[in-house]
């Protein structure tokens, strides 16, 4: 017995650590570096000719809100930086790459796999804006990854590599992402935030200002906060989407957004499409809110809770969704909320919505009135299926509001912001529309399960027509947190020891891709052989049925 309950409170340590937040402060920051590393500068970027096509593709809803300018480097732990060497044994790898004029950079990485131990950091030259720490729970199995945004246009990366998996660790920056708009004005004393109009409204304001329906929005607003988060997308593009809960009620991390978030993507991608450069910032906004005031909000500068990757389940532009699973369950600690859904062609007598326009902080809008029904021509498709907003009471949304949802008098989702003419005018809206793709159109449109919502929220096949949300401390408490196992001795010889929570099947895969093993897992210790393989470095992804989770072996 006390054998599991050490292995149970190394899984939660585990746990813990996985956080990525801009909580946790870099260890470099307390150590007193006898030399710097080269700064890499990187080559300007032609702002107007940028602004210039931006103006010309603002038109397009097939995209979504382009903030910055990718620049191709080819960065590493081998070919730049510099590594200094700690008395402990242990290192620490810097690199600092300035992009002048950029309000954010962030990064494209084509290989990020980080040992057991090591930790990424990134941070601006002035320490007021930081995140991390990266670690291996981040590994993915293609290598890909994308970065959360650091305001500012001096940045650092800082690797730390304990002596105990010296040269394990390999990080390869194939993309720079120079900032030029969106989550804040650079011109301002608040210069992260505000970058949305006016009439925005932040979330934290009293939702029912103004009501004329006498509809209590208080509960719905405070409950649905906790679902939505802001998205870097490929590392340049911003949307909004919010996590949803399904009908077996086990956390599984099901997040929903617009389809033409994803730029232009094929019906029914499902896994072909690669979302793990995909970034979730949740839970970003502030608690002293402006109401549609010329005044400035102040708040935090970023989310302080990070995920990374998703796997595209289900898209359809005949309701503009997307329907990702992430590859990171939230950490039980964050306590998120799993929004609720109905598919019925019932909107209510009043909508709100909770969202990241220009990529500011969160903000809310209100109808007051019941959303009609319309077939919409969107991007080419005469016949989307679509609430009609005519106009918004309270707030409005702008580009990077995309993919957020629309919520009835219950607090359930019954659509996806596609797009629409809706604006501020000074602190009140422009009275113009948007346009929302329907639930019921993407629930069970078509056979194709990558092309519907049905079997991915309703597994069981129970033909609900609705599920309400509820907090991830209310769920399976077996899947709130990430499948976890515990793999030792790792470097190896021959035999690795694997201690995992329930019974799982297993999958063996080399650096290439290529499957070379699968199998079962049967109980809590089980061992695997390797004695057969290579020398080298393998990825053994394990699923319990519901949760996966990839884990780097070495074979010396």
């Amino acid at each position: 017995m006390k054998k599991i309950t050490f292995f149970l409170l190394l899984l939660v340590g585990q746990t813990i650590l996985a956080q990525v937040t801009n909580e946790a402060t870099p260890r470099g920051w307390d150590f007193a570096f006898k030399s710097q590393p080269l700064k890499i500068v990187m080559p300007p970027i032609d702002i107007e000719a940028i602004e210039q096509e931006d103006e010309l593709t603002s038109q397009s809803l097939a995209k979504p809100y382009k903030f910055g300018e990718k620049i191709p480097v080819d960065l590493n732990l081998f070919n730049s930086g510099q590594w200094t060497e700690l008395e402990n044994g242990d290192r620490i790898w810097r690199l600092n790459i300035e992009s002048t004029g950029a309000r954010t950079i962030n990064f494209l990485f084509d290989r990020y796999d980080l040992p057991v131990g090591a930790e990424l950091f990134l941070y601006n030259n002035d320490h007021t804006d930081k995140i991390g720490p990266y670690t291996h729970k981040e590994n993915q199995e293609d290598g890909v990854l994308g970065s959360w945004i650091i305001y500012g246009d001096n940045l650092w990366l800082e690797y730390y590599e304990p002596a105990a998996v010296k040269n394990q660790g390999r990080i390869s920056i194939e993309q720079v992402v120079h900032g030029y708009r969106g989550f804040g004005k650079a011109e301002d004393d608040f210069r992260k935030l505000n970058e949305s109009g006016s009439c925005n409204v932040d979330v934290q304001c009293n939702p029912n200002q103004g009501s004329t329906n006498g509809v209590d929005w208080t509960t719905i607003r405070d409950n649905y906060k906790d679902s939505v988060a802001r998205i870097i997308i490929n590392g340049n593009g911003l949307c909004t989407g919010s996590l949803v809960n399904n009908t077996d009620l086990d956390a599984t991390p099901y997040f929903l957004t617009a389809n033409h978030c994803l730029g232009n993507v094929s019906n029914g991608a499902g896994s072909s499409y690669n979302g793990n450069n995909w970034s979730f910032g949740f839970q970003w906004f502030t608690n002293t809110p402006q109401c549609a005031t010329f005044t400035n909000t102040s708040g935090p500068f970023n989310p302080t809770r990070v995920l990374t990757g998703a796997v595209l389940r289900a898209n359809d532009d005949i309701a503009d969704f997307a329907l990702f699973e992430l590859n990171q369950s939230p950490v039980a600690s964050w306590d998120l909320y799993y929004a609720g859904w109905n598919n019925l062609v019932n909107s209510s007598n009043g909508q709100l919505g909770m969202h990241h326009p220009s990529g500011d902080i969160m903000k809310l809008s209100r109808n007051d009135q019941a959303a009609t029904t319309q077939n919409f021509n969107f991007n080419g498709n005469p016949a989307t299926r679509v609430w009609f907003v005519a106009d918004w009471d309270y707030g409005v949304t702008e580009g990077g509001s995309s993919g957020s949802c629309l919520l009835n008098t219950s607090g359930q989702i019954i659509g996806v912001l596609s797009g629409g003419a809706a604006a501020c005018n000074g602190v009140n809206d422009n009275n113009q529309f948007d346009i929302y793709g329907r639930m019921d159109a993407s629930w069970n449109s078509f056979t194709n399960n990558a092309r519907r919502l049905s079997p991915w929220l309703d597994p069981a096949n129970t033909a609900s027509s609705f599920q309400n949300g509820a907090y991830a401390s209310a769920l399976s408490v077996a899947s709130v947190d990430s499948l976890e196992i515990n793999l030792y001795p790792n470097p190896s010889t021959g035999i690795i020891n694997v201690m995992i929570e329930n019974p799982a099947d297993y999958r063996l895969y080399d650096l290439s891709g290529k499957l070379i093993r699968s199998g079962s897992f049967e109980f809590m210790e089980n061992q695997l052989e390797i004695k057969d393989l290579s020398n080298g470095i393998y990825f053994l992804k394990v699923n319990d049925g519901k949760r996966t989770v990839t884990e780097k072996i070495s074979k010396i």
